[in-house]
């Protein structure tokens, strides 16, 4: 399978897993009834590489943010990427608000994990969202939600959901497997890990 039948099939399964998000594109735009005119249907096109360009600046700003602020250990950095309203959505973890409290978050998990790496998987966008998947790596030298030092090395997967306004980061869904995480920490082993 090739990097587009991925995208295309990731497009697919997250339209069903984020609930309503449907995937549309040049398929949806040449569906043209006869009394279309060739204007409007030009207008459409130019429409379609704005929204593309529009999603890989996006999708821009989410690789920037997670090779800056995570691969790069620059917790503080993050402001330049976020909304002043900006919401992180961690499941069971809670809801962070605020650009400065998701800085905080952000600046405590590179400390806690200082060799953490995000390494991309998938990436895609439609409109004003982008979607990553990727699996994070690091070493746990630091307390980190609540869970102490451990000293050993992490590992999960991940699909975050990011939402973009005006070039920032508005929203995350951060849908990680936290399960991997306290299994490695020595937290918590589910009775399913070998």
């Amino acid at each position: 399978m090739n990097k587009r039948q991925r995208i295309a099939l990731g497009a697919a399964l997250a339209a069903v897993a984020v609930g309503g998000l449907t995937v549309t594109g040049s398929a949806a735009n040449a569906q043209t009834t006869g009394t279309r005119t060739a204007g409007a249907q030009a207008a459409d096109t130019q429409s379609v590489g704005r929204d593309s360009r529009e999603v890989r600046a996006n999708e821009a700003v989410v690789e920037a943010f997670m090779r800056d602020v995570l691969d790069g250990h620059h917790g503080d950095h993050a402001p330049k990427y976020l909304t002043a309203d900006m919401k992180w959505h961690g499941g069971t973890v809670g809801t962070v608000a605020g650009r400065d409290n998701v800085t905080g978050l952000m600046t405590a998990v590179v400390t806690s994990l200082p060799d953490l790496h995000a390494s991309v998987q998938d990436i895609f966008g439609q409109g004003d969202e982008v979607v990553v998947r990727l699996v994070v790596t690091g070493t746990q030298t630091g307390p980190l939600l609540g869970i102490p030092a451990s000293g050993r090395a992490v590992r999960w997967d991940a699909t975050d959901l990011y939402r973009l306004h005006n070039g920032r980061i508005s929203e995350e869904w951060a849908a990680e497997d936290f399960t991997a995480f306290l299994a490695d920490t020595g937290t918590y082993k589910a009775p399913w890990i070998p």
